[in-house]
């Protein structure tokens, strides 16, 4: 019985090392576009209430 939960936890460790060799997927444009929007948004806002009357 221990000796193929051995070679499971031995294959999982290899799917692991293997998946972390792997590049990481690429960001979405539209996401970083839209966070990098809110934020400029969120700076002027800031600037626009600091600001004196």
């Amino acid at each position: 019985m221990a000796k193929p939960e051995a070679e499971s936890a031995k294959q999982e460790a290899k799917r692991d090392a293997f998946n972390n060799l792997r590049p990481p997927k690429p960001r979405s444009v539209v996401i970083d576009g839209l966070v990098f929007v809110s934020g400029v948004g969120a700076l002027l806002w800031v600037l626009g209430n600091m600001a004196p009357n």
